[in-house]
């Protein structure tokens, strides 16, 4: 992956949650096998349970069905319920790299009328060099960042 010097602008998609921003971290951190889609994986098998260990340093990763797991990145800030930060160390080839390095940080803000507002930022995509314009415009697809944040907040709210 050559490194640009340009820079690309990070991903930011949002969505409004008919939950209270406790109940929403909880969906969003601990039951986030229950939302994330089946087919976005890079192991082998299917997906188990994808978990992020609640802690400064902790890993995301994903057991699947054959007992193996996959790393997707650590968790670099969390302060449950406001916000929390994690690496996403997958290439532009879909695969896990120890010394790739781009960040996704979602924030749970409390709204007047009960709700909570989601934001999701993922940035550092420079870090994909020649493939970031590629996997910017993968990121703001219907099946990324922003199609899961719907999803999310369809399960989130029917789990109540």
């Amino acid at each position: 992956m050559t490194q640009q010097q340009q820079t690309i602008n990070p991903v930011r998609v949002s969505v409004s949650v008919g939950l209270d921003q406790k109940r929403c971290f909880e969906v969003f951190t601990d039951e986030m096998t229950s939302w994330w889609p089946a087919s976005h994986h890079i192991g082998e098998a299917p997906i188990d349970k994808i978990i992020i260990e609640p802690f400064v340093g902790g890993r995301w990763y994903t057991r699947h069905t054959d007992g193996s797991e996959t790393s997707t990145g650590a968790v670099t800030s969390y302060d449950a319920p406001d916000h929390f930060t994690v690496t996403w160390q997958i290439g532009a080839d879909w695969e896990f790299h120890e010394d790739f390095l781009t960040t996704i940080e979602v924030r749970f803000t409390a709204t007047d009328d009960g709700r909570t507002l989601v934001e999701l930022e993922h940035r550092g995509l420079e870090a994909y060099g020649d493939d970031a314009a590629r996997m910017k415009e993968t990121f703001e697809g219907p099946d990324a960042w922003g199609g899961m944040l719907t999803l999310y907040k369809n399960v989130a709210e029917a789990a109540g």
